[in-house]
């Protein structure tokens, strides 16, 4: 009697764990399934569109290096030299215009520059920004470059001034 009650029993639990295993399966796929219908499509990413495309017909921004020199000043009584590089961003349409006057007047641009730096204050040397003698040199040179005529918007955009630290030269 034994022996016919143990044979159902290795059934029962075969059957038992084909019915378990397949409860799991299924589950799994609607879990998976209801998982891929809530997150619904891949997003899109526009980020690596190239630049020329954002803008058309010379509205695209550029820089132009307007100054490269080392720029004395010493009101403290003592002369520093500081490490400078200016650039100016004008829209594409205008650069020819404003590299020919660089070109034109590099020394007189150059001259009055120099100029902001022998007259600023030392403190204006050490703000963060360089707002001080950013906005000194954006209003040179926007009354040197003056306006578009057809839009009446100044051609320079922006005035980037990068300086180093300065370097004393006497002692």
């Amino acid at each position: 009697m034994a022996a016919e009650t143990a044979a159902p029993d290795g059934k029962n639990k075969r059957k038992m764990m084909i019915i378990i295993m397949a409860i799991v399966v299924l589950e799994a796929a609607l879990i998976l399934g209801v998982v891929m219908l809530w997150a619904g499509p891949a997003s899109v990413d526009a980020s690596s569109m190239p630049g020329e495309l954002d803008v058309a017909g010379g509205d695209r921004i550029v820089e132009t290096l307007v100054l490269d020199a080392r720029l004395p000043n010493n009101r403290t009584g003592v002369t520093y030299l500081y490490d400078t590089e200016i650039f100016v961003q004008t829209r594409e349409r205008h650069v020819d215009r404003v590299r020919q006057e660089l070109d034109q007047f590099q020394n007189e641009i150059r001259a009055e520059i120099s100029a902001i730096w022998r007259t600023s204050e030392p403190h204006h040397f050490q703000e963060p920004r360089l707002d001080t003698l950013t906005r000194k040199v954006n209003s040179l040179l926007n009354q040197r470059f003056g306006v578009d005529d057809r839009s009446g918007d100044p051609i320079v955009e922006k005035c980037v001034v990068v300086m180093g630290t300065g370097f004393r030269v006497d002692s």
